[in-house]
């Protein structure tokens, strides 16, 4: 976060312990003992978190010296002694620069989203000299996992399994290479981005959902299913899909305010073909995602917590979407706003880069950014930027199609006919328009 009046180190530490005390997963520690990992949850910390503050302006390269200080203070962190979280405060000419790092096994997208509004909260309650006091706490992360226990061996869960099965049974299609590498390590990995206009962003944003009642999962994945389709000639390609994990699965129980790591993670199959037309790619697109189970959070809950014989080798997706959304509109206050400055590298480069091509997008400054991360020694940059400008035109021709049409078109989902296949409501509206006529 960026303060250009600089931040009271004293009401920022207040706050700090504020949020420690009434948030527990980030009290959490990692033990490794009977041959696993247990999560244990500290009741209060065995010494308070002190803000590390560095004065960098008279560095002479600033950029630099944070992102050298931003790199240290990620590696710091321990799993087992806690805590999972530092806050550095780096006073520049420009004003103060705070970096929050917070280990991601106890911070998930939503969860970073409910501390930021807390942290802006209690800021401005102590700058006013009013009591620190936040709304009423939802059920505990621990309530949460041991519900999920219970759910993963329901039956509810376990009608699930045939719709997974199907999914991994597909043939994963492989992603074609520049060179064969035996393992991608984070070290090794480079990234290239492509950005819409202002104006782009916008429709992205708004009108063009309209006309096929989409979201904007529905277009970025067809999008990703034409690009890859045109670039590998395959018909259907495996995609992993991050969710929140916060469906309304389990009775009774709220995490709404809950921070912890809830992502749940899951697998698509995207079907495009050469003939098909744009049309008929944003209605597939978006009925295949409407059929997923709960948004996707069974497929983990199966695959490691429900008692079941082996179902054979789980499919592993080699490109990874995830869109996060409008970003920097949720961090902006009077007194501060997001920082331009780098935080550091937030994983071990020692560490396994899973997928071959892993899309990240969100809009920031009014423009929609999408970047592609992958592996320097498998791939050139070259061929990622091609792909990057085919996924680029693919949306901006969605887009295209999208504000051209005249008349809004509905599909199974949008009447909870998902046993009704496309052909099948077409020719439901054909009849029903002869009748009219």
């Amino acid at each position: 976060l960026h303060a250009p009046n600089g931040f009271d180190l004293s009401i920022t530490e207040q706050v700090m312990q504020k949020l420690l005390s009434h948030h527990d997963a980030l009290r959490m520690v990692y033990k490794q003992e009977h041959g696993g990992i247990l999560q244990y949850n500290q009741r209060e910390l065995t010494e308070p978190l002190a803000i590390i503050s560095h004065d960098v302006s008279k560095e002479h390269d600033v950029k630099k010296a944070v992102s050298t200080y931003a790199n240290e203070y990620q590696r710091q962190l321990s799993l087992e002694t806690g805590p999972l979280m530092k806050v550095i405060c780096f006073h520049a000419e420009d004003g103060d620069h705070l970096l929050i790092v917070t280990h991601h096994l106890v911070i998930d997208g939503v969860s970073c989203r409910i501390l930021l509004e807390d942290f802006m909260s209690l800021y401005q309650q102590a700058a006013q000299g009013q009591m620190l006091v936040l709304p009423l706490k939802t059920h505990s992360f621990k309530e949460w996992a041991e519900a999920i226990e219970r759910y993963a061996q329901s039956q509810l869960l376990k009608n699930q399994q045939e719709y997974w099965a199907e999914i991994e049974s597909k043939p994963l299609t492989a992603l074609p290479v520049d060179h064969e590498v035996t393992k991608r390590k984070v070290a090794e990995t480079k990234s290239v981005q492509m950005q819409l206009t202002e104006t782009e962003t916008e429709h992205l944003l708004t009108d063009i959902h309209l006309p096929y009642t989409t979201e904007m999962n529905d277009i970025l994945l067809c999008a990703l299913g034409l690009a890859v389709q045109e670039w590998t000639g395959e018909s259907h390609v495996h995609v992993q899909l991050e969710g929140h994990g916060r469906e309304d699965i389990l009775s009774g129980l709220d995490v709404s305010r809950t921070i912890g790591w809830f992502t749940s993670m899951y697998p698509v199959v995207l079907e495009a073909k050469p003939d098909q037309t744009i049309a008929d790619a944003i209605k597939g697109t978006k009925e295949m995602l409407r059929r997923v189970p709960n948004k996707g959070i069974g497929y983990g809950i199966l695959k490691y917590m429900t008692a079941a014989e082996p179902s054979g080798q789980h499919v592993q997706p080699e490109i990874s979407l995830n869109y996060l959304g409008q970003i920097d509109q949720e961090v902006t206050t009077e007194l501060f706003g997001p920082s331009t400055y780098d935080m550091g590298r937030q994983a071990s480069p020692d560490s396994e880069a899973v997928y071959k091509l892993n899309l990240s997008g969100l809009v920031q400054q009014n423009r929609f950014i999408l970047s592609c991360s992958y592996c320097a020694s498998e791939y050139e940059e070259q061929t990622i930027q091609q792909f990057m400008a085919l996924l680029k035109g693919k949306i901006q021709s969605i887009i295209t199609h999208c504000l051209a049409q005249q008349e809004r078109e509905f599909t199974p989902s949008d009447f909870s006919a998902a046993d009704l296949e496309m052909d099948e409501m077409d020719d439901i509206f054909d009849m029903l328009e002869e009748k009219l006529t």
